[in-house]
């Protein structure tokens, strides 16, 4: 878990918190980030990338739009570190691998929705290659 976020949870009164698990706290907060970079990739935040992030999160996690609102907020302000948020990700995506491929769908959803960057394009490819290690090296190798 990446220090930012640590200390986030550590100062949070519980009374206040927007979610009752602190570990699905840190997941919601991960791909939260994850979204948030690629939003950002292309310095320009769209409002249709807006309502795809919103739709994500709604989808994936049911959250309110209160919920949605203060995660966009919180990841905004947060300026994390892609690599550990990824790591995040994957710790969580190895109990449950079935949801692999459902993470690059989404990431692929966002990126698609204004014209492609090679910004935006190199974290989704950072993201295979800690979603899919092996298919990441196969492709290196060409």
């Amino acid at each position: 878990m990446f220090n930012s976020l640590k200390h986030w949870m550590e100062t949070e009164n519980k009374e206040n918190k927007l979610f009752e698990d602190p570990d699905s706290e840190v997941l919601h907060i991960a791909l939260a980030s994850i979204l948030f970079h690629i939003i950002c990739a292309d310095n320009l935040e769209s409002n249709k990338e807006k309502h795809k992030f919103a739709l994500i999160m709604k989808d994936e996690f049911d959250l309110s739009q209160e919920q949605i609102i203060s995660l966009y907020s919180f990841v905004k302000a947060l300026k994390s570190n892609l690599k550990s948020d990824l790591i995040t990700i994957d710790e969580y995506l190895k109990e449950n691998p079935n949801i692999r491929m459902t993470l690059m769908s989404k990431l692929n959803q966002l990126i698609a929705i204004d014209s492609v960057s090679n910004d935006e394009l190199e974290i989704f490819y950072d993201a295979m290659a800690v979603v899919f290690p092996d298919v990441a090296k196969k492709t290196s190798a060409f």
